[in-house]
């Protein structure tokens, strides 16, 4: 047996099980959690292979493009595949709902980072959203700090309003995550999934919109984050002997992360309403968080969008992990993304109609 075909069965193997080890707990299966992280990575050497194999001639290239065959569901999931769609804009009979993880408003250590905080409501006002759900939200209400509850509730002329406020700190600077409507709120829960230092993750956010004739059920959500801390950055490039710690704080956010969105699955099934969801689901496509949620779903990047749909700015290029997800009633018109500089995420945007 030449080393060629076990590296080319070694490679195409690898692309295999990324693919599909996704669908096993990580509650259960802590591997599974890390599978789906490296699909891209590996699907890129495996290209590289099929390529040299098809170069050379040699029937090794059946391989590799049977491993990409079998990871076919992987690779819709993960790639838009609309070059042309349409972006979300505003529109007669359509309306237009925005997620976005805003990392505290431009809070940096309890301060507050002024031309962030300015990019920020820059963008939300440019796009101008008509349902705003904003995870890591931070309002104050003390002197010297910004109200943002109330200031966009007024800048984007939002007569409609539901804060979760997951964490106080120092009775005025609070945390978690809101949903800001034009059109008129019914009624609006948070629903308890867990706990996180930031408050943005400890609930669920519902919400039930009535939209002309129709009323639509909103759940956005953040769910369970490594929580990253920069030593931790660190060691993911291997620039410390951190490693151990951390993989094995990953394994353990797996299994919470695997509840929530199993809580959220059910939340969606039991739903009496046309049903969006939305969120930083801290999860790629390919992961046992994204096919629990999604399963019935339509993907607003994946129905309008075009390439690998990036979403956080450091890390990987390949992390994808806020979405806008709904159900069949719902048409998706246009999706966008704001990609701008200094954002840890990047906000994303559909139009919609019933």
């Amino acid at each position: 047996m030449s080393k060629s075909f076990i590296a080319t069965s070694i490679v195409t193997l690898s692309l295999i099980l990324s693919s599909w080890l996704p669908y096993l707990s990580p509650g259960k299966w802590w591997l599974s959690g890390f599978a789906g992280l490296f699909f891209p990575i590996i699907l890129v050497i495996n290209l590289i292979f099929l390529a040299y194999w098809l170069f050379r001639k040699k029937p090794y290239w059946g391989l590799s493009l049977a491993g990409i065959l079998l990871s076919s569901r992987a690779l819709l999931v993960t790639f838009g595949h609309h070059p042309g769609g349409n972006k979300a804009t505003p529109q007669t009979g359509h309306f237009t709902i925005m997620t976005f993880n805003s990392s505290s408003m431009g809070l940096k250590r309890y301060e507050e980072d002024t031309d962030l905080k300015q990019s920020i409501y820059t963008t939300l006002l440019s796009a101008s959203p008509d349902i705003l759900c904003i995870q890591e939200f931070y309002t104050n209400s003390g002197p010297d700090h910004t109200d943002h509850l109330g200031a966009i509730q007024e800048k984007l002329h939002y007569p409609y309003q539901y804060f979760t406020c997951d964490k106080t700190r120092w009775n005025t600077w609070k945390y978690g995550i809101v949903l800001f409507s034009k059109y008129p709120i019914i009624s609006a829960c948070h629903i308890p999934s867990g706990h996180s230092d930031v408050g943005s993750g400890s609930s669920i956010l519902q919400a039930d919109i009535k939209i002309n004739e129709h009323i639509i059920r909103v759940f956005t959500a953040q769910l369970q984050s490594y929580m990253f801390r920069r030593k931790d950055y660190a060691a993911l490039q291997g620039e410390t002997t951190q490693a151990k710690g951390l993989i094995s704080r990953m394994k353990h956010t797996f299994g919470k992360r695997a509840a929530q969105a199993e809580q959220l699955a059910a939340l969606i099934k039991e739903s009496p309403y046309p049903t969006i969801v939305c969120g930083d689901f801290n999860d790629t496509p390919v992961s046992y968080t994204y096919n629990t949620i999604a399963p019935g779903l339509k993907d607003a990047f994946l129905e309008q969008g075009w390439g690998i749909g990036r979403t956080l700015s450091f890390l990987a290029p390949t992390l994808r992990i806020d979405y806008i997800l709904t159900q069949s009633p719902f048409h998706i018109n246009g999706f966008s993304s704001f990609p701008h500089k200094g954002f840890e995420h990047f906000p994303i945007m559909a139009s919609l109609s019933l």
